[in-house]
């Protein structure tokens, strides 16, 4: 970021890559619930908003614990 708090030209690959990840996760977690809901066709609605928010938190502690573990590595 530059003095003035906006972003410079050297953060838009940086903005960019995060963008695509974003999007690539959001594919991933409809995928994953897709295939899970299609293994329970007969999985009521409560049933269906628990299996999308397990695969959520699931794609989410995986994030988490893949950047602790690069950030350990870096800092050893």
């Amino acid at each position: 970021m530059s003095e003035q708090g906006s972003s410079g030209p050297d953060d838009r690959p940086g903005q960019i890559r995060w963008l695509i990840r974003a999007g690539v996760a959001a594919i991933a977690v409809y995928l994953i619930a897709d295939g899970l809901l299609g293994i329970w066709p007969d999985a009521g609605p409560t049933a269906r908003v628990v299996i999308v928010v397990a695969v959520v938190l699931g794609l989410v502690a995986a994030v988490v614990g893949g950047l602790y573990l690069l950030r350990r590595e870096r800092s050893d």
